[in-house]
């Protein structure tokens, strides 16, 4: 016996319930560009709407008789599976809020990033007139076209979507299960960023749009910043710079010499670029404080040095400012000489009948032999 053709297109058992089909349908429309191959997306979407129905009918014949329906399609005793051609597959419409999501993204890659606000609000105004759940349905399918990078500017996308949607409500995002949780980091790692040094940021969100633009050669030596943000914020910088553009920017990176690398690392923005700015200021007032509390222990122990060179070198800059121009032209006496030279002067009439020249002559040696300690009588042996 095969499976439906939509059972089947989503790689579901018979047995698969509501939530089994939407969790097959995630994963399978993320592999699917509905710009290059859009028959596809459209199997895939009419397949996603019948395996709903079919569930539903299946849940609505339980509850009623207790069986489940039978499989619809025709029995083979090979197994294979009838798969519909397009004619013969179901008239099922596709959702309207999908509709609205694909063409809210083609209007933004036409337009400038300054009127995603306004072409959201007229979404949801559009939104509003339908269903009771087309607006969280429409919301889910903006944050994957943001998540699978499906649509432009999307920064912008964000920004406006998380004011309309209220993404800042914790318990909204709960709600929201995985794209939730996407959500969160992407909020965290903003918050990250927005610590950084403004300059650093404004520097960084240059190189991100002419990467995207253009990947230029001078901007391959950017490279190991471009891969540390993508270590720290990698959702937050999904928002600014395709897979696409990482892969090509490390590609281009590795196709270098070893020596160009070397030096694109050893000229990158330091470790200290990437921490918060207030912690990075509170870096530099303490080393600020550590280079003053050392200026001010060089200063005193300057300071301190002269004053004890000051103290050391008094007695002899006493003695040589007592000394007279007389006593440094003499030649020095020996102690023998000085004790002779005090016995000589020891006399009353020791100056009588000199000049007045050798009168000084005499008085300049014995000061100086007084300095030295000589000045004395001969000692009794």
């Amino acid at each position: 016996m095969t499976l439906p053709w939509h059972l089947d297109i989503l790689g579901l058992p018979a047995h698969a319930d509501e939530i089994a089909v939407r969790r097959a349908y995630a994963a399978a429309v993320r592999k699917i560009d509905p710009a290059t191959d859009p028959d596809a997306f459209q199997r895939l979407r009419h397949a996603y709407e019948a395996a709903r129905a079919w569930c539903e009918q299946m849940d609505t014949t339980v509850a009623t008789s207790g069986e489940a329906p039978a499989l619809t399609a025709s029995s083979t005793t090979g197994g294979a599976v009838d798969k519909p051609s397009p004619e013969e597959s179901p008239s099922l419409p596709v959702d309207y809020t999908v509709t609205l999501a694909w063409r809210f993204a083609a209007d933004v890659g036409a337009h400038r990033a300054e009127g995603i606000p306004r072409m959201l609000d007229d979404i949801l105004v559009e939104l509003r007139t339908q269903y009771i759940d087309a607006p969280g349905q429409f919301e889910e399918h903006l944050i994957d076209l943001v998540g699978l990078q499906r649509i432009a500017h999307r920064s912008e996308v964000f920004a406006a979507a998380e004011t309309r949607f209220h993404w800042d409500e914790v318990g909204h995002l709960a709600a929201l299960g995985e794209r939730g949780r996407w959500i969160e980091s992407v909020l965290s790692q903003r918050e990250a960023w927005l610590s950084l040094a403004p300059d650093r940021q404004r520097a960084w969100l240059e190189l991100f749009a002419r990467a995207e633009t253009h990947l230029d050669k001078a901007l391959i030596r950017h490279w190991p910043e471009i891969a540390k943000l993508n270590e720290r914020f990698p959702a937050w910088l999904s928002l600014h710079l395709s897979g696409e553009t990482l892969q090509a920017w490390h590609a281009a990176f590795d196709a270098q010499s070893a020596s160009a690398r070397d030096v694109f690392m050893k000229i990158a923005a330091p470790e200290t670029a990437y921490l918060p700015a207030q912690a990075v200021a509170e870096r530099e007032r303490e080393q600020q404080r550590s280079t003053s509390r050392l200026a001010a222990f060089l200063v005193l122990a300057v300071v301190i040095g002269f004053v004890n060179l000051a103290i050391q070198g008094w007695p002899r800059s006493r003695a040589t400012s007592m000394t007279s121009p007389l006593e440094a032209s003499l030649p020095p006496d020996t102690p023998r000489q000085c004790v002779e030279l005090y016995t000589q002067l020891n006399s009353p009439d020791a100056f009588e009948g000199k000049r007045a020249d050798e009168i000084d002559t005499l008085k300049a040696r014995a000061h100086r032999c007084q300095r030295a300690g000589h000045w004395h009588a001969q000692t009794a042996r």
